[in-house]
């Protein structure tokens, strides 16, 4: 074969070397299958142990238990309801007057202490319980519940009133007053939706009333007017003592006799060594002074006023500045 001439050398184009450098395909080959290694495989999961019988068997009882002591929490509330239902008992028993505004002392004490384990569901039952027995919701009240007459599903309450209002016909009837309904309602904002087996043992609960017994009440006021009187009898206690501190201060500041001014004394017991101790008495230094009126220095002449670092000045035809205690000399 004939080599190419030198004409067909120049027609030829030159390949162009790429910059870039190319990646190295063993450098890539070793580096993804380095990293395969050093992922550690996911370690098998084991099942869990399924209980034993014995474990089993506790597990089905302490449920079982626990059931078991919800039912009978629910049934005192039950019995509760009912009971309750029945409330006020003094108003039947009783000739004295309570009512919703003053109830009686054990009344209340026994509508705190059982209704402390209801759930606001509960307390509407029991409101629902006494309007079956066409009593009034609030349990210390002993009046009936109202009945507004005509129909309709809403009545109009204070009609050109400032407390004008539209309310529903059977929330009207489930009172006997508007005082009882806010009675009422201010114990079922104090109940909890949690369940009674979770709150019954906590003795920190205490359902408040909005009309405490009257009873209650004065006893509070007595010990608060003592209480009173005890603080005012500090103050005055106080105010007798520092009008003696001030007399004594003034008594000494005064240079009053002996006789006059008022000695404080004071006996203390030092200790002085292993089982020796020594009375001191503290004293307070008499004070023999007379007292002085408070009197201005000499100035004959008046004229200490004119009289500046030593100097008085003269107001004379020949003005002219002597000093303190020296007479100007005439030419």
């Amino acid at each position: 074969m004939s080599s190419p001439t030198p004409s067909q050398q120049q027609k030829q184009p030159l390949k162009k070397k790429s910059i870039l450098k190319k990646p190295s395909t063993a450098a890539t080959t070793t580096t993804t299958t380095t990293a395969k290694a050093t992922t550690p495989p996911n370690p098998p999961t084991s099942p869990p142990k399924p209980p034993t019988a014995s474990e089993a068997r506790e597990l089905a009882i302490q449920q079982a238990r626990l059931i078991h002591q919800q039912w009978e929490f629910q049934d005192q509330i039950q019995d509760s309801i009912i009971e309750l239902s029945r409330f006020p008992l003094t108003a039947t028993t009783t000739s004295e007057s309570h009512d919703a505004s003053n109830p009686s002392p054990s009344d209340a004490a026994a509508f705190r202490r059982q209704v402390r384990a209801f759930q606001p569901g509960d307390y509407e039952d029991l409101i629902e319980e006494r309007n079956t027995k066409s009593k009034c919701g609030y349990v210390l009240c002993p009046r009936p519940r109202a009945r507004v007459p005509g129909g309709g599903a809403y009545k109009l309450l204070g009609y050109g009133t400032r407390d004008f209002s539209i309310v529903a016909r059977e929330e009207v009837e489930r009172w006997c007053s508007r005082e009882c309904a806010r009675r009422a309602m201010y114990v079922k904002v104090q109940l909890n939706e949690t369940a009674a087996a979770e709150r019954v043992g906590i003795p920190s609960i205490r359902i408040e009333l909005l009309d405490e017994p009257r009873e209650e009440r004065e006893g509070e006021a007595d010990e608060a007017r003592k209480r009173v009187a005890r603080e005012l009898e500090k103050l005055e206690v106080e105010k007798q003592r520092k009008a003696a501190r001030d007399a004594e201060e003034l008594a000494l500041e005064r240079g009053d006799k002996k006789e006059t001014a008022t000695t404080t004394t004071a006996t203390t017991t030092l200790p002085v060594g292993a089982g020796q101790q020594v009375t001191v008495t503290i004293r307070e230094k008499p004070v023999t002074m007379k007292a002085r009126e408070p009197q201005l220095d000499e100035d004959e002449e008046g004229e200490d006023h004119l009289v500046l670092d030593g100097y008085k000045t003269k107001f004379t035809g020949d003005s002219q500045t002597t000093k303190k205690g020296e007479v100007a000399s005439e030419d």
